[in-house]
């Protein structure tokens, strides 16, 4: 994983060069449809809110049981794989439904790839070893912001280290309890992300949820002295308030923000931080192996859910 995590600053240039150089069909961002699960998921709401909410983002199961969402719609698949079961019985489902069906996966052979009428792989480089994925979703955030004409002239992602002013709150005091991560817009798909690789790497509880949510219900759940709030902010925001907020009032609530004008450079590197951050914790921890898959028998059984 700490291989994979470094690869980006290579690949993620290398990637975004050669997707330029692809022909794909200009769309209206009203007209498309992103969707995928874990990651991916992440990386469709991404989409939707880059777009400014003219795309839309939804879990593949319930495009799968209303499948007259997609109808006159351009369907965006992403799956790493390309084998999710759900995803390749909506792409099948969706002939004769949707405008177009497009794959976005690493796997140009996959069962995913065979059903959709395009695809464009993602290409990065891998160790060949199944961990928690890094590379595989940066490269998907670029693929979208492809498909949406926001693709960088310039990608830059730098090999943020722990420690920075980003993170207010000491170190030490962070994974002693749950984690919380909330933002808006595109940080709200970045929050989901960095709460799966909580809950994969290291195996504890995570969830994500907006800022306006945040002081509702959720709020009466939070331990003070335990629970670890990451607020991904792009400046004065709603996020840069609620940890203002918290702050004040004496919970573990931290604050990441890069400063860079481009939204989608801005969102790989708080992607790189996020994933850096859990293998900090993890290597803190003592923990050699993603959680993940250390529970042979959970695995097993999340394949079987899956695949």
């Amino acid at each position: 994983m700490a291989e994979e995590i470094s690869n980006q600053t290579r690949d993620l240039p290398s990637f975004a060069s050669q997707l330029r150089k692809r022909h794909i069909p200009k769309l209206k961002p009203s007209s498309l449809i992103f969707t995928g699960s874990g990651d991916s998921y992440a990386a469709a709401v991404f989409a939707q809110e880059l777009s400014q909410g003219e795309s839309a983002a939804s879990d593949p199961y319930e495009l799968l049981t209303n499948i007259r969402r997609i109808r006159g719609k351009n369907l965006v698949i992403i799956s790493v794989s390309g084998r999710t079961k759900t995803n390749v019985e909506l792409a099948r489902k969706a002939k004769g439904i949707s405008t177009s069906t497009l794959a976005i996966t690493a796997n140009p052979d996959s069962p995913l790839a065979r059903e959709c009428d395009e695809t464009l792989q993602l290409k990065y480089r891998t160790t060949g070893i199944l961990t928690s994925g890094t590379i595989s979703f940066t490269t998907s955030l670029l693929a979208c912001a492809l498909l949406l004409g926001n693709l960088p002239n310039i990608v830059r992602v730098k090999a943020a280290t722990m420690g920075t002013p980003q993170l207010a709150t000491n170190l030490k005091q962070i994974g002693k309890g749950a984690f919380v991560f909330t933002g808006s817009g595109v940080n709200y798909a970045l929050a989901l992300y960095g709460a799966a690789k909580i809950n994969e790497i290291l195996g504890s509880n995570a969830e994500a949820v907006y800022p306006e949510q945040l002081g509702h219900a959720k709020l009466f759940t939070i331990d003070k002295k335990r629970c670890s709030i990451l607020c991904i902010s792009s400046g004065r925001d709603k996020a840069m308030e609620t940890h203002q907020l918290l702050h004040k009032d004496d919970f573990l609530s931290s604050i990441i923000a890069f400063p860079d004008s481009q939204v989608v450079n801005r969102s790989l590197r708080i992607a790189t931080y996020l994933q850096r951050l859990a293998l900090f914790l993890a290597k803190r921890k003592g923990i050699k192996e993603c959680a993940f898959l250390s529970d042979k028998n959970r695995l097993k059984l999340s394949n079987r859910m899956i695949y």
